[in-house]
Order: C-alpha cells, then structure tokens, then sequence
C-alpha cells in the first residue's frame, strides 16, 4: 500500500479545481484526503498499485487545464498534508466540463443539441439561458447562414441579459474595440491565425478567455492588424458553433454587452488584463489586514473580511480614489501576495490614470520616478508645439518627405489617452504610416504597431530617443524629442525595415525603464518591480521589459487580481490616505 499525493499548483484559486477535491473525498474510496495548500490543491490516497494508477486516470480526464496551472506533480509521501475537511472556494461559473460537452456539442453525439443535459461534475444545466431550445439555436444558426449574421439575447443565472451578435463580416463596434472573433472550427485555427502554443492551450482552457492574436499574412478577410479571440463559452454557443462549423464557417464576429476576461502573456505566465464585475468577480484572495475596511474604484468594491479580501459589484458607488493616486493602489495590489512592499517600484500603464513610474522605500515612502507626458489633445496642436520648438526642422523635412503621414498626424484625437502610453503610440504609429483612415481609433493605431512590431523576426531595432525632461517639478519624457527621433528614422528607413523601427519603439522604451529603475535601486534600494495596467496586454512591450528589467530585478506580478481592475480596488485598501 502506498501513500499517493496528487498536487495541482495553481497562480490563483481554480474553484472548479476546489469542487472535484470535495467530489473525490465524497466519493472515492481510498481513504482520500483533500486540501488547498500553497497555492497547491492536492489530493492523497493510499491504495494499491493498480488502484493508484486508475485514480490517477481518472484524476487527470477530470482536472481540466487552467490558465492558472502552473505544475502538476504525482509523488509518494511519508506523511499527509491535506484532511478530511471540504474546500469551500467552490463557486464556479462552467456552463459544461469534460463529460457533458462531447455529449451535447458534438454533431456526432445522439444527445447532441441537448442543452437541459445534466452534468454530475460541473452542474452546467443550472446555468441554462431560460427558454433556448435546440430548434431556436438551429434557427440562429440558419440566420447567419443565409442572411450573414444573427442577434439574439440570452438570460444568465443572475437575470441579467446578455446580448449577443454574431455575423461572417466584420461587425460594427464601438470605435474604440478590437474585433472580436469567435472560432467555430478549433482545427482550422492556424489557417486564419498565428497562434503560440501557449495561446492555443488558453482558449482551450477551462476558462475559456480571450487572447489577442495576429491574422496570417495576406489573409483575405482578416484585415484588421489584431484579433480577440476565443472559443464558445456557454452550452448555447457551442451548440451555435458546432452547427455552424458542419456548413463550413471557421470562425464568426462577435459583438457582446458581456465579455469574456482577456488575458495576456507576462513572464511566463497567463495574467488576466481586467473583469466584467456584472458577470463574475474576483475570488476572495488572503492578504495582510489593510489601513481601510473597503474600497471601491470603477464599481468594483474591494472590502475586508476575516482576513481576507472580498469583492462585490457597486456600479453606482464613487470612486474612493482620485486617478492620480491609482498607480500606487496598483504598487499595493501587486504587493499583496508577497505581504511585502518595502524596496518595490511599480509600472503603470493604464487606462484609468497617467502612466508613472512610482517607488517606494524601506520605510513604504512612496515617490514618483516619472510620469508620462501630457501630449496636446490633437495632431493639429502637436505639430505646433513642434513647429514652435527644436524639433521644427526635423518636422518640416517630414511633412516634404511623407505627406501622407504628416496629415494623418494632423488629424489624430488622443485627447481621451493623451497622458497614457496608448496616446504615445498611437501618435507613433501615425509617423511610421500605419494609419488607413482619418477615422481610426486609438486601439486600432496601437494594434498596428504591435502587429508591426511583432513581424520582426530579430531581436534588434532602431534605438528610439525617450529621452527625460523636468515640467512643473516632474521627471517626464521629453516627447517631443521622441517624436523627431521617429521622423528622423521614417526619412532614411525603408518601407522594408519599418518592422524594425516599430519593434525599436518598444525595445528602446524597454531600456530606458531599466536604466531609470537601476537609478531608483542606488538612490532608494529596489527588490522588485511590480508591472500593472491595461497597456501590458502589449505582449511585445512586456516581453522586452521582461528582458531588460528582469535582468537585474525580480518582476511580479500577481496573478492573483487583474492587472487594472481588482488590483487597484484592493490596493486601494492599503493607500494611505485620508478618506472624506
């Protein structure tokens, strides 16, 4: 007789992971112990050899990838960790599992279509969109069909209705969104999109999230620089898309009022970008009691209970923070699994405030480092200030030279991201020439240069000047200088190398941020840096940061929360500042 442990150790709690441990205790009957140690949920059973090995087959058709597994591990031991106690983290949301989905969404499948099918693992059917019958969704099915798109509304669990639009030509969205594709044939996906192992292994995930991805080269439909994609999510759409994948249809548009969580790729590991609090929130996490009891920014509230963090939507309350103290809560935030910030620098690039860089000291003093210019709202304001500045000459040579950027440069509104990364690149992304149209968001200019970006295949660029300017007592960077050092490159570089110009931009960001943090480690001491915000779903920037930064100081980033939604609620609760 041996004594097995079965480990699954995990960047966050998997609840679904939580409730197959109870199951297994419930149910098997090799004297199982369960339990959620260090991030690890372990399963342990004593029994024969034979036995041991059907246990584990069974353990690992039921555990199904997830985004946040880091290692699974079958070992022998002396002695047992876990306990007879059920884990409580069980609240899921999986509409299906690996019993019922080859059952109901597979064409092949007499039970296929079944949507009511009742699942003993996952309990799938008990979120069922009321009144769906099989001949509604063959009926969906036919409109995209023949008419080339369909729109219908289901119902969650929670009453609240979800919207849905699903077309075979690109849908129109808010300006400011990225196309949003959803796959009806898993198997063609490397036809239509350059998708990395580990993005192939996340849309297949439990959680089913979205990644963003770039389209093959000289794809006919898919024009667009970056896809989001993922895989069906509810019984409905798998249901929707298997019909849908037997008339041929790789893959639809999607449009939705209710998204599902993007995640990108951070030193080797999935991070999730942000939450629609509507549909789920964040499981509680542990953490070290805070200065206040409750928080809440963007209407997500974060509040103290028996020593752990909660979470709860309040879409109507205030926010308790002003934008420029986020990046802070956002260096707590990611300061809360280790429990320890003293000697930590955060990177925040986000949606909700500036970008800065802020450190703080052994005796948790925080201190700006740099903020991130403020740039004139429009094109037309940013080539005066040029004009009346050093970069004049540099400018007009570039208005001879590329007429044709120079007056899309003219016509580019940042005014809602002018003090944010995405403000700066997507004025970059003007002077290489990426922009089709006047009428091209910010989003869009952004995921032109990451596309750009990503098509070179070296490891070197164009070094870009980011050079630091002192305004109103603030360390900023001085841009337009970096402005003109783009439009000196774009007046000698061939159309040809523009990659290497657009992976430059992010590389030689990259650099500087090293350089400046080794400043902060001789003046204040750095152990760590924290990387937050919506703006590292920039895999490439994040990448390159990973490497220059990473080469001297340990990054973090917890995995935990969200890189710019719960991590500013519940770092909010350790900001020290007054509250009204």
């Amino acid at each position: 007789m041996k004594l097995i442990q079965f480990s699954f150790k995990c960047s966050r709690q998997v609840p679904f992971y939580a409730q197959l441990c109870n199951d297994y205790l419930a149910n098997e009957p090799y004297e199982i112990t369960i339990g959620f140690v260090k991030n690890r949920y372990i399963i342990e059973a004593v029994g024969e050899q034979a036995q041991l090995e059907a246990l584990a087959d069974k353990i690992a058709h039921d555990f199904l990838l997830s985004i946040w597994l880091l290692e699974t591990k079958v070992e022998e031991i002396s002695h047992r960790e876990g306990s007879v106690v059920p884990q409580v983290n069980t609240s899921h949301q999986l509409p299906f599992c690996q019993h019922c989905e080859p059952l109901l969404g597979d064409n092949q499948s007499p039970q296929f279509g079944e949507l009511s099918l009742p699942c003993a693992c996952c309990h799938g059917e008990k979120r069922l969109p009321a009144t769906v019958s099989f001949n509604q969704v063959k009926a969906w099915a036919d409109d995209v069909i023949s008419n080339g798109s369909v729109i219908f509304t289901l119902t969650n669990e929670q009453g609240k209705h979800q919207l849905f639009q699903l077309s075979t030509s690109p849908v129109s969205t808010s300006s400011q969104k990225r196309p949003q594709v959803l796959v009806c044939n898993p198997n063609t996906v490397p036809m239509h999109f350059i998708t990395p192992s580990a993005h192939v292994l996340a849309l297949s995930s439990l959680e089913k999230p979205r990644v963003t991805v770039q389209p093959k080269a000289q794809h006919q439909q898919l024009h667009a620089p970056l896809y989001d994609l993922c895989f069906s999510y509810n019984r409905v759409l798998t249901v929707l898309t298997e019909v849908l994948r037997q008339q041929g249809i790789d893959y639809v548009y999607l449009d939705t009022n209710h998204w599902q969580p993007l995640i990108t790729w951070i030193e080797n590991g999935w991070s999730q970008i942000d939450s629609d609090p509507e549909v789920s929130l964040p499981v509680s996490i542990k953490a070290l009691e805070p200065l206040h009891d409750q928080a809440c920014i963007n209407g997500l509230n974060a509040y103290w209970h028996k020593r752990r963090i909660h979470f709860d939507h309040q879409p109507k309350h205030a926010n308790d923070v002003p934008a420029n103290a986020l990046p802070i809560c956002a260096l707590h935030g990611g300061n809360i699994e280790s429990g320890n910030g003293r000697n930590t620098t955060v990177i925040y690039f986000g949606r909700y405030a500036a970008g800065e860089i802020v450190s703080q000291d052994k005796f948790t003093r925080t201190d700006s480092f740099l903020v991130l210019p403020s740039l004139p709202h429009t094109g037309h304001d940013i080539i005066r200030a040029m004009t009346d500045g050093e970069q004049a000459t540099i400018l007009a040579k570039f208005k001879d030279a590329q007429p044709e950027s120079y007056q899309a440069l003219s016509q580019i509104d940042i005014s809602q991201c002018y003090n944010q990364l995405t403000g700066l690149f997507a004025v970059a992304a003007t002077i290489l020439g990426l922009s089709t149209s006047s009428t091209n968001s910010i989003q869009y200019l952004n995921d032109a240069l990451i596309a750009k970006a990503l098509q070179n295949s070296g490891q070197k660029g164009h070094r870009v000047d980011y050079s630091l300017d002192m305004i109103d007592g603030k360390r900023t960077i001085e841009w337009a200088k970096t402005l003109g050092s783009l439009m000196s490159f774009r007046l000698v570089v061939d159309e040809s190398e523009l990659d290497k110009l657009a992976f430059g931009i992010m590389d030689s960001l990259a650099d500087y941020i090293a350089n400046w943090i080794e400043r902060i480690d001789e003046t204040t001491g750095v152990k760590a840096v924290v990387l937050a915000g919506s703006d590292f779903a920039n895999e490439v920037l994040t990448e390159r940061l990973s490497l220059r930064v990473g080469k001297n100081f340990n990054i973090t980033v917890n995995r935990q929360l969200e890189l710019d939604g719960s991590n500013l609620s519940a770092g909010a609760l350790y900001l020290k500042m007054r509250r009204r």
